[in-house]
């Protein structure tokens, strides 16, 4: 088991309520959060299925405050499906914020975040 500071993202092999690297209080910055903020820190988590999760979460969730952090994850991210689950998280969020983002992302060169993308557009359309 690997444990990792919210903060600097350094990793430990024991459960820590200072962060030994970067001194912060780790249990009161998560005593803080709701599930949703602790969701959106999970998108810069250092391991790509822990984002992943967070991103489908954040989807289930369909809380707007999700919507930038989504958005951003999209544009500086690689991963393609990574990527996908964000579009995915958007479509479900909705808005004109949403839209007005996966329009934007219709021009993205990989075609399985297109069809994803048609995807989320179809359904806010529903």
């Amino acid at each position: 088991m690997r444990y990792y500071c919210p903060r600097c993202w350094k990793d430990f092999s024991k459960d820590h309520d200072i962060c030994p690297h970067c001194g912060l209080n780790i249990k009161d910055f998560w005593a803080k959060k709701d599930r949703v903020e602790k969701l959106i820190i999970a998108l810069n988590h250092p391991e790509g299925s822990t984002r992943l999760r967070a991103a489908w979460l954040l989807g289930k969730e369909k809380d707007k405050r999700a919507l930038p952090y989504l958005i951003e994850a999209c544009n500086r991210e690689d991963d393609l499906y990574l990527i996908r689950e964000c579009i995915k998280a958007i479509g479900s969020i909705g808005g004109d914020e949403a839209k007005k983002f996966l329009l934007k992302m219709r021009d993205h060169p990989a075609s399985m975040i297109k069809d994803e993308v048609e995807i989320a557009l179809s359904n806010l359309r529903d």
